[in-house]
């Protein structure tokens, strides 16, 4: 069974209608007053400018926009003034010596990498162990 809606009592519709009243008025007080205080600000800006009549900065036709300023002007690329130099000469061939003292053979990376990862897997596997 719905009960029927029931209004609240007159004086507070009173009272709320007076607010809400009171707060439209407000608000257009207050947006007339803005807008005024705006429009004689601009007007004041526009007479110190007339006053003034300074020239603009770009004339129209400066300001303007043509396609040639969407062209990419053609450089020519500078001449290169310094070359790179190596810090030693370099080689055509390597010799053996050069070859011995860099050389990392493959298998070594690959039983190092294998190596590392056991090294990790045992530390996981013992950290559980009490």
């Amino acid at each position: 069974m719905k009960l029927p809606r029931r209004l609240p009592r007159p004086e507070i519709l009173i009272v709320a209608g007076a607010a809400f009243l009171a707060f439209v008025i407000t608000l257009a007080v207050l947006a007339s007053q803005a807008g005024t205080r705006a429009r004689s600000t601009a007007a004041a800006a526009r007479q110190e400018m007339q006053r003034t009549a300074k020239k603009p900065f770009l004339s129209a036709e400066e300001l303007e926009i043509t396609p040639e300023d969407y062209m990419i002007p053609d450089l020519a690329p500078a001449p290169l003034t310094q070359q790179y130099v190596p810090y030693r000469p370099r080689l055509p061939r390597w010799n053996p010596e050069l070859v011995q003292k860099y050389w990392v053979d493959p298998k070594e990376i690959a039983k190092e990498i294998v190596g590392s990862i056991n090294d990790r897997n045992m530390e996981q596997l013992f950290q559980n162990v009490p």
